[in-house]
């Protein structure tokens, strides 16, 4: 594609949106500012909302980084409710039930953590609406999955165990199917009981704290709760647990301020998005690669895609649509038949470079395989499409956690642009510009080449250590920490020499007058394992305009 179509491109991009600000927007003296308690410190949950609200020109505000625990660590909830507290001078909170209840999303899945001691926590937010009582307070909680946190210990073998389990009690016990019984039977006998126990004993006060922020919403203690399903499936005791709460969202009559769907790590980055946003109302249209998403549901969810992007659109703030739209979401869906793909793949590029063509915004979502970037979709899109005229793409693991990634950045980053014509000057206009450039860049070398090719490699390499991936000694982390560094601090350098160098972003407009910037330089990049193990990795690139 000639550099000469690519700054058309951005540039009619921007002529179809109108002007104006959110209704969360900050004075112009001061950033709008965004206080997150995170659901735990991995980069998903701290960095990308931080991206997120950075390329809108929005800030947020982290607990102190000592309060989050790490890993097996618990973060100090009792502390981080103390923070909420003493915050002040912010246009909303986003909060995460796991971590200021629990200490963070593994801790939450162990029976650790008493009732009372989580209600103590949580009296955090009653606080809030009490002291600050205009203040727009975002909540959420998550359904606990069906698997236990892989720890390296012999619990690990109970694991598939356990899942099996959780599915074919929910089948047997609340949807009568009597002839999986002696299934059911058979694998509870191979489970020791004080693992079923603990297991049942976190999920019933996980419960019974998912049904209190429902009843919070309806009491207006909570401006808006989102209840995320993490790592579901169509049956198990999640599903059960999800039906019930569905029921008591009826019967308060909250439907409007709670939305419950698949996912969890995207859900902090979506709901700084939707602060960020607020007032624009933005409505998005969906474009398939292959089956509609009403007739395919991703792994690891238990509702069709179609309806999860409904729910994540309306936790946005959003609403979907089938004309006409501010934005549209290409969604990678799998082929009707194998022997389509590569004709799909073909067509749905081409359609999403006539959309940015026409200046249509464009969101691309990537849900197709967990845990990584669908490579032949990327391929495609490198060669063919201005990967920096994109709002946003998200490849990473499941369908909901790149549903909400791609959708929280993207929605920030076109609320940005719409208000763009009010209260900014140039040098204001060009800080969003850079990070929403940076985050893009992050986005695909950590969803592809990380996911497909160096974790791949580092996964085997630890094996032929005899070393565990997912529970890494810390001298292996730190040994992983230099092999991971070696590999993608140049790799994340060459993608930006051959996808997003010279490249121009737009950066808004003022009247008839439109702000563009070149991606002119790569300054450095920070990389290093953020837990002890190798699933997932910090990886913070710093680029220059000219």
């Amino acid at each position: 594609m000639k550099r000469r179509t690519l700054l058309a491109t951005g540039v009619a991009g921007l002529v179809t949106t109108a002007i104006g600000r959110p209704a969360f927007a900050a004075p112009a003296d001061r950033q709008l500012t965004v206080a997150l308690v995170p659901l735990d410190d991995r980069p998903v949950n701290t960095y990308c909302p931080q991206m997120t609200a950075a390329s809108a020109g929005a800030h947020v505000l982290l607990p102190p980084r000592e309060l989050l625990g790490r890993f097996f660590t618990p973060g100090d909830g009792a502390a981080i409710a103390r923070w909420l507290g003493a915050t002040d001078g912010v246009d909303g909170y986003v909060i995460s039930v796991s971590m200021l209840a629990y200490g963070g999303l593994i801790a939450s899945r162990t029976a650790s953590p008493t009732l009372a001691t989580t209600l103590e926590n949580l009296a955090a937010i009653r606080n809030l609406r009490t002291t600050r009582p205009g203040v727009v307070i975002e909540v959420h909680d998550t359904i606990q999955r069906l698997a236990i946190t892989s720890t390296g210990t012999d619990l690990d073998r109970y694991r598939d165990l356990l899942v099996e389990w959780a599915k074919l009690y929910d089948q047997v016990v609340n949807l009568g199917q009597e002839e999986l019984r002696a299934r059911l039977d058979a694998v509870r006998a191979q489970i020791p009981d004080q693992v079923v126990e603990d297991y049942l004993a976190a999920r019933a006060r996980n419960h019974q704290v998912n049904r209190l922020m429902v009843e919070w919403v309806a009491d207006g203690t909570i401006s808006h709760l989102v209840l995320s399903e993490d790592d579901t499936a169509p049956v198990g005791l999640a599903r059960a647990e999800r039906v019930e709460l569905e029921a008591l969202v009826a019967r308060l009559g909250v439907g409007d301020r709670v939305e419950i769907f698949p996912g969890a790590d995207e859900v902090d980055a979506l709901l700084v998005a939707r602060v960020v946003a607020a007032g624009t109302t933005p409505s998005y249209r969906m474009e398939y690669a292959g089956v509609s998403g009403e007739n395919w549901t991703a792994q690891l969810e238990g509702i069709p895609f179609a309806e999860n992007i409904r729910r994540h659109v309306a936790a946005i703030g959003g609403r979907v649509v089938s004309g006409d739209a501010d934005i549209v979401l290409a969604v990678n869906t799998p082929s009707a038949a194998p022997g389509q793909r590569a004709a799909d793949l073909d067509a749905f590029v081409g359609r999403i470079g006539d959309l940015l063509a026409a200046g249509t915004p464009v969101i691309v979502v990537d849900p197709l395989i967990v845990n990584k970037a669908d490579h032949d979709l990327v391929s495609q899109m490198e060669n063919r499409l201005d990967l920096a005229a994109l709002l946003s793409y998200s490849g990473w693991n499941t369908g909901g956690n790149a549903l909400g990634l791609a959708l929280g950045h993207g929605t920030a980053r076109w609320a940005h642009l719409r208000s763009s014509g009010s209260g900014y000057g140039v040098p204001d206009l060009r800080e969003p510009g850079v990070a929403h450039a940076e985050y893009l860049l992050y986005r695909f070398v950590k969803d592809d080449p990380w996911k497909n090719v160096v974790q791949v490699e580092a996964y085997a390499h630890a094996r032929a250590q005899g070393w565990n991936p997912l529970a890494l000694t810390p001298d292996q982390k730190t040994y992983f920490d230099g092999w991971v560094r070696e590999r993608l601090v140049p790799l994340t350098a060459r993608y930006f020499a051959d996808h997003f160098a010279g490249h121009r972003i737009v950066l808004g407009r003022r009247g008839a007058k439109t702000f563009t910037a070149t991606l002119a330089r790569f300054e450095s990049v920070r990389v290093e394992l953020p837990w002890d193990r190798l699933f997932e990795v910090t990886l913070e690139p710093r680029l220059q305009l000219s």
